[in-house]
């Protein structure tokens, strides 16, 4: 069993792919992004790569792009990062119900509609 299967059978929801969203990640405030490509993606959490560890339980602001969908200035956590080779998978929780979330069901409701748009696989969306 690998690792990730592993962490599919503890997860409550389902994953899908999230090679089709852009991620900017910004762990400090609003500014300063760090490279970010998206593994896989729920209404709930997002798993990326990203180039440095980010400390457990830190708070940061994601922005998701996906075809003509965008939610921007997301509230996330760090919930795990573990190094995978020269770079770190690290798993965000998003925290759209959060104080420091602007616009809170706006962006729920962004989410929901991302997440739905990746279930279509690409061929049938052309």
């Amino acid at each position: 069993m690998t690792s990730g299967e592993a962490a599919g059978d503890r997860r409550k929801t389902r994953r899908v792919d999230g090679s089709r969203i852009e991620v900017a990640l910004r762990p400090r405030g609003r500014l300063g992004a760090l490279p970010a490509m998206a593994v896989d993606f729920s209404r709930y959490g997002i798993a990326v790569h990203i180039d440095q560890p980010l400390p457990k339980d830190r708070p940061v602001y994601l922005s998701l792009r996906c075809d003509e969908l965008r939610v921007d200035n997301l509230v996330g956590i760090v919930h795990n990062c573990v190094r995978q080779g020269q770079r770190f998978r690290c798993g965000i929780r998003f925290r759209p119900s959060s104080e420091l979330q602007q616009d809170r069901v706006e962006v729920e409701l962004a989410l929901e509609r991302l997440e739905r748009t990746l279930l279509v696989p690409e061929t049938r969306r052309a």
